[in-house]
């Protein structure tokens, strides 16, 4: 039976650092609390008297980023007429939806064979609550709390060979912020043929939706404008930057080949993931492969697309499963080690609070080493490294014993 102390401490790492960034991320940026929220009720309000969506609102922020017919899901929002009172919803819905998911962490732990103490019920379910990544979710009033669950709701219903419903899920998911359709390669690996239908139906019926709700116009603008805007954050034009939150191989890409071109960052980042994609998925003949498959194809695509940190709650379900689920050996130490990466993101505004304490001479080195590495590579980048490369090593592993076993 595999130590269950290593996992225990990462956790507990997340937890007790969590606790502190939330209490410190609004003090620090308080034009992010609810801003995402404020998007939705707002861009809510511009659709229920027929004004454009996507415009800048009110508050001067950008609008709507989703497919127009997501914008209907955030009418009881712009209903209560009161912008607090939208973010107390959405606040409602997010907590109802990390309540769900630390369930399925759990079961999803105990599915594996491994029999958890009462402790580590309340620490995992404590670590999907309170860990950093969530707490920015929750301060920011962002959706991604319901899309981890869709996630981890569609992998469970899989599980249990409801592959219309799983589609389905996975669909609404994918409908809201697209480039979870990445997980259709996992689908694709099982032949879970059902979901994949499910999926693409439940994406092509969502934009069909919109185009009919909101006119031709809201659907070309949303294609032509929104992603493409989506698609060249973090281009890095003006050379990498420490400061730049987000957590993608476009850094490292954009640093090794500076003279690359913006619109060649995602094709390049997904011809230097492909094989990734596809060694996550060599093994998928057991829970536990399953598992590790889901992992790294939503790791993997994390990597890709110019994303921030908080954005590890999409991954909450496999990788806090698989801390306690995977033996001992080396792919769970790998996916321990980058765990404590993710789970607890050192960003710059870590290395100002540090440096902010120490003579001016440490001070200097230490701004100037982080400048370096920070230009190059986030420590959250590095940990989702690890855990692809705990993820390969597993599926690699679970492949030659297959091979052997059929030799």
């Amino acid at each position: 039976m595999a130590s269950v102390r290593a996992p225990r401490l990462v956790l507990l790492a997340g937890v007790l650092a969590g606790v502190a960034n939330t209490a410190l991320f609004p003090l620090r940026n308080p034009e992010q609390v609810a801003l995402a929220t404020d998007v939705y009720y707002y861009s809510a309000r511009a659709a229920l008297r027929g004004a454009d969506v996507y415009a800048v609102n009110p508050l001067g922020q950008t609008g709507f980023v989703y497919p127009p017919a997501v914008v209907l899901a955030f009418v009881p929002h712009a209903a209560l007429g009161d912008p607090l009172l939208a973010y107390a919803l959405q606040w409602l819905l997010n907590l109802a939806a990390l309540a769900a998911l630390a369930v399925l962490v759990v079961r999803a732990v105990e599915r594996a064979g491994v029999a958890l103490t009462r402790f580590d019920r309340v620490l995992l379910s404590a670590t999907v609550f309170l860990v950093g990544p969530v707490g920015v979710n929750l301060v920011m009033g962002q959706v991604n709390p319901l899309l981890a669950l869709g996630l981890a709701g569609g992998a469970v219903l899989l599980e249990c060979d409801r592959g219309t419903a799983a589609g389905a899920a996975f669909g609404l998911v994918a409908l809201v912020k697209l480039f979870p359709a990445l997980v259709g390669v996992w689908l694709l690996r099982q032949r879970a043929w059902r979901a994949v239908a499910a999926a693409t139906a439940t994406g092509l019926a969502g934009l069909a939706v919109g185009l009919l709700a909101f006119g031709p116009d809201a659907s070309v603008t949303y294609f032509t404008e929104t992603l493409a805007g989506e698609s060249a954050v973090a281009s890095f034009a003006d050379g990498t930057d420490p400061t730049a939150p987000y957590a993608t191989i476009r850094r490292q890409l954009a640093a090794l080949a500076p003279e690359l071109p913006a619109s060649w960052l995602l094709p390049v980042g997904a011809l230097v993931l492909a094989p990734v994609f596809a060694g996550v998925n060599r093994a998928v003949g057991d829970f536990r492969s399953r598992l590790v498959a889901l992992q790294g194809t939503l790791q993997a695509t994390l990597l890709l697309l110019p994303l921030e940190p908080f954005y590890v709650i999409l991954v909450l379900f496999p990788l806090l499963a698989l801390l306690y689920a995977l033996g001992d050996g080396w792919p769970r130490r790998l996916l321990l080690a980058g765990a404590l990466l993710l789970l607890v993101p050192i960003m710059w505004p870590t290395v100002t609070t540090a440096i902010a304490v120490l003579p001016a001479g440490a001070a200097s080195i230490l701004r100037d080493a982080a400048t370096g590495l920070f230009s190059f590579v986030l420590p959250p980048t590095v940990g989702a490294w690890l855990v692809l490369a705990g993820c390969l090593l597993y599926q690699h592993r679970a492949a030659a014993e297959r091979a052997n076993g059929f030799a």
